[in-house]
């Protein structure tokens, strides 16, 4: 072997250096792969899964259908019918108003609910659904679907439409549906979802939770367009529950024609031993499909205008002066009190002075000595004057709540109106003032001060003629839980049978202020 020359072993150590560094490189650069390769494959494996699922895997809220509302002879009030609907979900769309153009030319889309949409898109979260068209035909619903692959973020949908019955006899009590407002949505995100209405008023909105069920899902397989590729997964959403009033929609019905002269009236009709509402009923009244199935701004406006407010049922909203439908509280907190036994007498002259102030009675001339019995038969102010000052105010209100008044009633009506039933710790609050006795008598007649609802009222006569604690119960099937079993009032029933035969007497007997009332035997 010829020995190499100085300069060829410089350039072969030259070149084994060069060797070494790059094949450190490779190494170097080999190992970063490698362990990229390790962090992507073992160490967030699990993450980047997840990641890749949800770019791959569509979630969708289902709207379930709410639940019906019956009377009690199972006549159907409201019902949710099943619709066809196309929503877009922006975030799979991209280009939402090229999808929309195309879209258009399946179902029509106006160039007006285009920009609606495209504006909506821009504001909320890309990943709800927006509504695009409802109440398809079957036909277009099967295009859009054949279609849908070639449709990025066009979801084909089935939702529900509120349909109402018995018209404007029934609308105060079954009351309306509509699109959830920000504060509702705030306190339940499930109210985003689109074709999810919630209740108003009435037994909508009173017993909302119970008849709108609950959410499903259905899970998708899409591509990186947004595209349908399949269906992994279906929950089907829970039904809401189906609601059997108490109501009895043919009495409503009658009550309401009877009433039909009254620019502005009420009418409760209440089993008096089951608290069962048969009827209530207010004028003037609505149509709730009027409203659920779209009105327009003006037709709205001259609704909200018309006299005597029917958006409002008086039954159970309306507050007024009871008058002398109080002389029965008043006349058993006197009997309880023991400032008065039926035997006692009052002579009414026309009317009592009070600090210098005539306190009159309805018959001027007065009637002259009365009993209880028959104080409540002629309906004489002074003598519940009397037994008003005699027992102070705090006597009354507490009598005036054992005997339902004052009080909101969990029979699924929303937005019940209290009443008022007044005392000095009230007055103080509300008026900063002190309590004075001129108030306790006209307390006592139900006037002053003292407010009431009529379905209030209908409580406190169930309440005198039963002895029991009866409530109002409007949802006869459909509740968690049975309704409870009422207990005996914390009275005499001696005194309940004076005030008894004294109402007996005000209606039958010769004299009375009830007489028109009376029924033919």
């Amino acid at each position: 072997m010829t020995p190499m020359r100085p300069d060829e072993i410089a350039e072969a150590r030259r070149f084994t250096r060069r060797a070494l560094l790059v094949g450190a490189a490779e190494v170097g650069v080999l190992s970063l792969l490698g362990s990229k390769l390790y962090d992507l494959q073992v160490t967030y494996a699990r993450r980047y899964g997840v990641i890749a699922a949800a770019n791959r895997v569509s979630e969708q809220a289902l709207a379930p259908a709410r639940g019906a509302i019956r009377d009690r002879f199972g006549l159907l009030l409201a019902e949710s019918m099943e619709r066809l609907a196309i929503n877009i979900v922006p975030e799979f769309a991209g280009d939402v108003a090229e999808v929309l153009d195309r879209l258009s030319r399946i179902v029509g889309v106006d160039p007006a609910q285009q920009a609606r949409i495209i504006e909506l898109a821009r504001r909320q979260t890309r990943l709800i659904p927006i509504p695009v068209a409802t109440d398809l035909s079957w036909r277009d619903f099967a295009r859009v679907s054949l279609l849908a692959p070639e449709l990025p973020g066009i979801e084909p949908a089935i939702d529900w439409r509120r349909t109402y019955y018995r018209g404007a006899d029934v609308g105060h009590v079954v009351g309306t549906i509509g699109k959830p407002d920000r504060d509702e949505i705030d306190r339940d995100p499930d109210l985003r979802l689109p074709g999810l209405s919630t209740g108003k008023t009435g037994v909508e909105l009173g017993m909302e939770t119970t008849l709108r069920g609950g959410l499903g899902e259905v899970r998708r397989e899409v591509d990186a367009k947004g595209r349908f590729i399949r269906e992994l997964e279906r929950t089907p959403p829970r039904r809401g529950r189906d609601l059997v009033l108490a109501l009895d929609a043919d009495l409503q019905a009658r009550v309401l024609q009877r009433m039909a002269q009254e620019d502005n009236g009420a009418v409760v009709v209440l089993g008096a031993e089951t608290g069962d509402v048969l009827a209530l009923a207010s004028t003037p009244t609505y149509d709730t499909a009027r409203i659920t199935g779209g009105i327009s701004t003006e037709a709205w406006r001259q609704l909200v205008a018309t006299q005597g407010d029917p958006l409002t049922s008086k039954a159970f909203r309306g507050q007024y002066p009871p008058g002398s439908t109080f002389k029965l509280v008043t006349a058993l907190a006197g009997l309880e009190a023991g400032v008065i036994t039926p035997r006692t007498r009052i002579t009414c002259q026309g009317q009592v002075t009070l600090a210098g102030h005539a306190f009159g009675c309805w018959k001027s001339g007065g009637h002259g000595p009365m009993r209880v019995h028959d104080a409540l038969q002629q309906s004489c102010d002074v003598f519940f004057y009397e037994v008003a000052r005699a027992c102070g105010i705090e006597q009354l209100a507490a009598m005036a709540r054992i005997c339902g008044l004052g009080m909101v009633y969990e029979c699924g009506l929303a937005r019940q109106k209290p009443g008022l039933i007044p005392d000095p710790a009230w007055k103080r609050g509300a008026l900063n003032a002190p309590w004075v006795t001129g108030e306790t008598m006209m307390a006592g007649i139900g006037q002053g001060f003292v407010l009431a609802t009529p379905l209030q009222l209908a409580v406190m006569t169930a309440r005198i003629a039963t002895g029991l604690d009866i409530e109002p119960r409007l949802v006869r099937d459909g509740l968690d839980s049975p309704p409870r079993d009422p207990l005996e009032l914390p009275l005499r029933r001696q005194w309940l049978d004076v005030v008894r035969a004294g109402l007996l007497a005000a209606v039958n007997d010769g004299g009375g202020t009830g007489g028109n009332a009376a029924l033919p035997i």
